[in-house]
Order: C-alpha cells, then sequence, then structure tokens
C-alpha cells in the first residue's frame, strides 16, 4: 500500500498596527539582524479602494517586504499603509506562508518587534481608531497577550 502525502497548510495573519510604516519596517529590519535570521528585503505592492465622498478611488500601497529564508523556510513578513480617509493613515503588518510549527519563532520575531517600537502595536489613539472603525485591535489586550 502506496502512503499518502500531505503538504502542511501554509497559513497568514494579518493585523492593523498602531506605529507608521517606516517605523514598523526599521523595528522589523533591526529584529531581524539581532536575531541573526537570513532574510532579503523586497518591495511590493497591495491595491486597496479609498472612498472619496462617494466614489471609490483605487489606490496602490507601497510594501516593505522582509523573506526570512532561516530557520523559518521562506516566511514572508510585509508592512504597508492605507490612507482611509483624508484624515490619517493605518499601517498593516503580515505574515505570510508560515506552518504550524513556525509559530514559536514567528511569535519571537513579533515579540522583539514590539520591543524596538516607539509604543505598543495595540495601542491605538481614539482619534486613529475612530478614523479607520478599529473598535477592538486585534492584538488584544497587554493583559490577554502576556503584558499586562
Amino acid at each position: 500500500m502506496s502512503k499518502i502525502h500531505i503538504e502542511a497548510q501554509r497559513k497568514t495573519w494579518e493585523t492593523p498596527m498602531s506605529n507608521s510604516v517606516t517605523d514598523v519596517a526599521v523595528a522589523l529590519r533591526e529584529s531581524l539582524e539581532e536575531l541573526g535570521w537570513e532574510f532579503t528585503r523586497e518591495k511590493g505592492e497591495k491595491i486597496y479602494s479609498r472612498f472619496a465622498v462617494i466614489l471609490p478611488l483605487a489606490k496602490v500601497a507601497y510594501v516593505f517586504r522582509f523573506r526570512v529564508t532561516d530557520p523559518l523556510d521562506d516566511v514572508k513578513f510585509d508592512t504597508w499603509e492605507f490612507r482611509f480617509s483624508h484624515r490619517g493613515d493605518i499601517s498593516f503588518l503580515a505574515v505570510d506562508d508560515y506552518l504550524y510549527e513556525d509559530l514559536d519563532l514567528v511569535h519571537q520575531l513579533l515579540s522583539e518587534l514590539v520591543e524596538r517600537l516607539p509604543r505598543r502595536p495595540w495601542d491605538f489613539p481614539l482619534g486613529q481608531r475612530m478614523e479607520a472603525g478599529l473598535a477592538l485591535p486585534e492584538w488584544g489586550t497587554p493583559a490577554a497577550c502576556g503584558n499586562g
């Protein structure tokens, strides 16, 4: 009887950040360097819609991509910024193509990243929350994340 090979499913995680995209990109690069991980930097774009009055306008966001090849197997960390309204930008962070077995290493990098940011990524100012409709950010409360 032949064996069936089932490939592990790769996952994606994405969240809004309260920090600017440049702060996140710099902190991510510094974190990767501090951990001694092998990575390459790439650029990319994301298309999104911004509403002006009632018309959607197509926009393109610049993506800072960090592709980690060791100790992770080709996992991408992307950060970009969307301008949802005329008053404010919201940054995002995404982790693409990681496996369940990679979670400890991904968590290690994200913990290092949080330490390097000017403020905690889940601490959105009230104005920023209202502009983008971020009533409850995905990061959770500091107590839920083990930081409280």
